[in-house]
């Protein structure tokens, strides 16, 4: 389906394959319209035209027929388009029109569609004020679009509007309704300016609109002069942020022209941003109908590699009216113009717009939309309206607001000055091309000279003309009277007939009360007879025994073709079927059975099988109630139901019952049945065996004795049945109990409470599983983790562990204030000459275990010991204000315990400690053999005030001083030469001044090692 190639053409089908219609649009007038729609997208609108009649042939056309469409482009002359339709309806026979162009074209034509009933469907937004049974309206009417739009300015942008619009019937007639609308909910008109069509520059109105500061612009100017305006109200600086304006006739279209302006200006699209239109559809409509439609058009114009055309409203209106077209002919099935006139009125159909449905004042409801431009130069939807009913005759803004519908649609007829307003301006149309023909007539004279006697003549029609007017405008003040006077009166029948219409319901209500209630009663004896003979699944009879021994059957109801394979005729004809149809075994049983019945006159219900004129032997139950007539008659009235299925479900029970036994008896899980108070009911083998008894018996005696069920904690089996009578069920219950030998085992119970028809608790039921071994491989894997677990926090911090449980394969932290200890034995080294290797570990390990335990009361953290260096720190991993005051207490701490060990030659070791504070990098690296480390200038100085320090001595760096110099005595060393850094001030570490007060440690001393 494209432009080019499917040729719409179908001269080579004969005249009753095809069905014509006439496509016709203003394609080479570069006029603006009445409407003001710039003629040159009147060939997108043929194209949405086309595009929709070829999708329908190629889907099989309609009723069998191809469309063929003549497409004319019609001339600008009222007479020349009447001339041209008249052509198309009565020379080739073409009795439905779709386009027409502008509302002075329409006006033409109708009398002439009147004439021949033929159908135009007319796409575009007009004015309203008309309602032609022979032009279907699928634009918008001004009330769809303009009261909407003007409700949201008024809620959401403000109360102050200015309206500025072409000076025509279209402006005058909008803002006449923005007018009323703005009286009616409080809001303010500031200004109302009417510009002709053929004036484009708005740069004094503009400047008065800076002046008076609106709220809103509302500009009902044409397509073409609406881009005009906003390039203006751009180029003067005035933003939507400062005064937005609301356009109620400017699309997609337009929208691209004025970003193509902008953009040949060096302006930027942002100056238009935030401005809004209002209509019943825009491009970006984001709905599968829309995206379809786009779609469509893509392809009809071969946009795959250019820009797709701005597709407008009007284009959509055009493709969407030609499907209410075919539907409308399909369900007339016809194409007369009456029948599809009719078939029309309710047609619905998903158009690119959203559902539209057609009217019968010949308009469509269709939805609102208002958006607004965004920074890109697109239209994005704000707000939107559901299908909205079409009021084509303005002017009703201004009746009160209690106004009915109906009311606003009797006043339909009163247009006629309306009417005559676009006569005149039609008349003064055809005056302008008058005298231009004149002025091009004039031999011989000065240029734009007339002769006295054309002139005579122009003035004469100028005056009537004139005249006219004059006249025109008295009948717009009696026409506003009138409708005035009409809506009073109207407002006053309505109320009477309404008063007289209530009490003749009354009056209607009160004399068919007893007519009711005798019908009711007479239905119901009949629906009553009609549900026992019909509804019951059976069949219905009455048997009579006579004294002669003759039998008859007065009545049976019709199933008996369901049940015994035969008519009810062909049962009444021959009774002995009753007792023929039964199965042989069973057919003495049942003559037995009626026999016994007569004589002793009891009810009998008996069930045997029917196996007669059936493949499958049927079960049937007959249940008879006899009694006897003063005449000897012995009567029977009777159901016979066919029970086949009953009997296959019981015989499904049956077997239900035994494979659910055999699944009971050797299941390999325990399944049991219990009371509320946990006494067992049922118990399979499985339990028994789990329990170690013989027998399910042995074991619901056990139980029935044990008043805890054999649980080894009474609270255990409290809470489990607290859990099933509360939540009706338990799930994965773990729970101890004793096995017949008082062995103790696990085991999981899975069960659910049974529930009688009150909602009480009955019984509960469920499996048992021993899980013994479970439990304790869990308990191994418990122990083994632990252990693991102990050993990882030996090595590493415990915040550092959690990490690396996460997955954490590389974990880093900086922090700014720690505190950091080197510690070495002096002479250690002549020491590890004179003892074993043994000795030496065993020495190191007492020495540093004590260390260890000194970190752990201060809260420290202990980073490592190389040799007989050991090294450790404060503020890591957990941060603390206290960093270099708990390093302090460790190191005097350590010069304690480190006397209290002895060497060989009964002298007492000496540590040489250097400390530090700064900035340090700690984490954890590398993937095997995690240990938790420290880097860092800090750490390098640490160490460095170790090895520069004194034996027996603790040397610290002026930052640790400075933390704690208030709390502990120092003397300065001075200067002291440090690789990597120069002289450094040091100061050596004596004692605290005071008790402990921040730190809550017990007293480290050689007791507490």
């Amino acid at each position: 389906m494209d432009r080019k190639a499917k040729s719409l053409n179908t001269e080579n089908k004969s005249r009753t394959e095809v069905i014509r219609v006439g496509v016709i649009n203003s394609l080479s007038d570069s006029r603006i319209d009445l409407r003001g729609d710039d003629l040159g997208s009147e060939t997108l609108i043929k194209d949405a035209t086309l595009m929709a009649i070829a999708e329908i042939n190629q889907s099989g056309g309609i009723l069998g027929r191809t469309i063929e469409p003549i497409v004319v482009d019609i001339a600008p002359n009222d007479q020349n388009i009447a001339l041209q339709t008249r052509a198309l309806i009565t020379e080739l026979e073409v009795k439905n029109l779709f386009g027409c162009g502008t509302s002075s074209n329409r006006k033409s034509v109708i009398p002439l569609l009147v004439k021949t009933q033929s159908q135009l469907w007319y796409p575009y937004g007009y004015e309203g004020l008309e309602c032609s049974p022979n032009v279907f309206y699928t634009g918008t009417c001004p009330n769809q679009v303009v009261q909407p739009a003007i409700d949201w300015l008024l809620q959401h942008k403000g109360d102050r509007l200015y309206l500025i619009g072409t000076d025509g019937i279209y402006s005058r007639t909008v803002n006449k309704i923005i007018r009323a609308q703005l009286k009616l909910q409080n809001g303010l008109l500031l200004g109302e300016d009417y510009v002709p069509r053929n004036i484009t520059n708005y740069r004094d109105i503009i400047a008065k609109i800076k002046h008076i500061e609106p709220t809103t612009v509302v500009i009902t100017l044409s397509l073409a002069n609406s881009v005009a305006f906003l390039q203006q109200y751009a180029e003067a600086g005035i933003t939507a942020a400062e005064i937005p304006v609301l356009a109620l006739r400017f699309t997609d279209l337009e929208l691209r022209q004025l970003c193509d302006r902008l953009r040949q200006d060096h302006l930027e699209l942002g100056s238009i941003a935030g401005h809004l239109a209002s209509a019943n559809y825009f491009q970006s409509l984001d709905t599968s109908q829309n995206q379809d439609f786009l779609r469509k058009v893509a392809h009809w114009f071969e946009a795959s590699q250019k820009p797709l055309p701005a597709v407008h409203v009007t284009m959509q209106s055009a493709y969407s009216q030609v499907f209410l077209w075919k539907q409308a002919v399909e369900s007339a099935q016809t194409f007369d113009g009456i029948a599809v006139r009719q078939a029309a009125y309710g047609q619905s159909f998903d158009s690119p717009a959203g559902k539209i449905v057609c009217d019968r004042n010949q308009h469509i409801w269709t939805a609102c939309r208002i958006a607004e431009i965004s920074n890109v130069g697109h239209f994005e939807i704000l707000y939107t309206i559901d299908p909205i009913k079409p009021m084509p005759w303005l002017g009703v803004e201004d009746l009160p607001a209690k106004t009915s519908t109906v009311a606003i649609e009797m006043l339909a007829d009163i247009t006629q000055g309306i009417q005559q307003s676009w006569q005149l301006e039609k008349d003064a149309q055809d005056l302008e091309m008058t005298i231009a023909e004149l002025l091009g007539r004039g031999h011989g004279k000065g240029r734009n000279q007339l002769a006295p006697e054309i002139t005579r003549a122009v003035m004469s029609k100028l005056f009537n003309a004139n005249q006219r007017l004059l006249k025109t405008q008295a009948d717009l003040l009696n026409v506003e009277g009138a409708l005035r006077d009409a809506n009073e009166l109207l407002e006053q029948r309505i109320e009477q007939r309404t008063i007289q219409l209530q009490k003749t319901i009354k009056r209607l209500q009160n004399e068919a009360t007893d007519r009711q209630q005798a019908e009711m009663l007479l239905r119901e004896s009949q629906q009553r007879f009609s549900a026992i003979a019909d509804n019951v699944p059976g069949v219905v009879y009455r048997a009579v025994l006579h004294p002669d021994g003759e039998v008859s059957m007065p009545y049976i109801s019709p199933r008996t073709q369901e049940i015994f394979g035969i008519s009810v005729e062909e049962f009444t004809e021959h009774l002995e079927w009753v007792f023929d149809m039964a199965h042989p075994e069973d057919r003495a049983e049942l003559n037995e059975i009626v026999q016994n019945s007569a004589e002793a006159l009891i009810t009998f219900e008996h069930e045997y099988r029917v196996s007669s004129l059936f493949e499958k032997v049927k079960w049937v139950r007959i249940i008879s109630q006899p009694h006897r007539h003063e005449n000897g008659d012995t009567v029977w009235d009777g159901v016979i139901i066919d029970i086949s299925h009953q009997k296959q479900i019981e015989e499904s029970l049956r077997q239900a019952e035994e494979k659910y036994r055999s699944i009971f008896e050797r299941a390999i899980e325990g399944i049991f049945q219990a009371q509320p108070d946990g006494c067992y009911i049922n118990a399979n083998p499985a339990l028994a065996n789990i329990y170690g008894y013989d027998t399910p018996s042995d074991l619901l005696t056990k139980v029935a004795d044990d008043p805890y069920r054999l649980f080894t904690e009474p609270e255990r089996y409290q809470d489990l049945l607290h859990q099933i009578s509360t939540n009706g069920s338990v799930n994965s219950f773990e729970a101890l109990v004793y096995k017949s030998d008082r062995s103790i085992i696990w085991i999981l119970i899975n069960a659910k409470a049974n529930y009688d028809q009150q909602g009480n608790f009955i019984s509960y039921e469920g499996l048992v599983q021993d899980i013994t071994e479970r439990k304790q491989t869990e308990q191994a894997l418990k122990a083994e983790q632990e252990k693991s677990e102990n050993l990882l926090l030996n090595i590493l911090p415990k915040a550092i562990v959690s990490e690396l449980k996460l997955g954490h394969n590389t974990i880093a932290s900086r922090s700014d204030n720690v505190t950091i200890l080197f510690a070495d034995i002096v002479d250690f080294t002549a020491l590890s000459t004179q003892v074993s290797p043994n000795d030496l570990v065993t020495m190191l390990n007492e020495i540093f275990s004590s260390f260890d335990l000194l970190a752990d009361r201060l809260g420290l953290e202990k980073i490592k010991t190389i040799g007989d260096a050991y090294m450790v720190v404060g503020g890591l991993p957990t941060a603390r204000a206290d960093h270099a005051e708990a390093i302090a207490e460790m190191a005097l701490a350590m010069q304690r315990a480190i006397a209290q060990f002895k060497r060989g030659d009964d002298t007492t070791f000496r540590l040489r400690i250097g400390i530090n504070t700064g900035a340090v990098v700690a984490g954890v690296i590398g993937i095997r053999k995690f240990i938790y480390d420290l880097w860092g200038d800090a750490v390098n100085i640490a160490s460095r005030m170790e090895s520069h320090g004194l034996a027996g001595g603790i040397q610290v760096t002026q930052s640790t001083y400075d933390l704690i110099q208030d709390k502990y005595s120092f003397w300065y060393r001075g200067k002291v030469f440090i690789k990597g850094r120069g002289e450094m001030d040091t100061y050596m570490l004596l004692d605290r001044k005071f008790p402990l007060s921040s730190l809550e440690i017990p007293e480290l001393n050689s007791t507490n090692v």
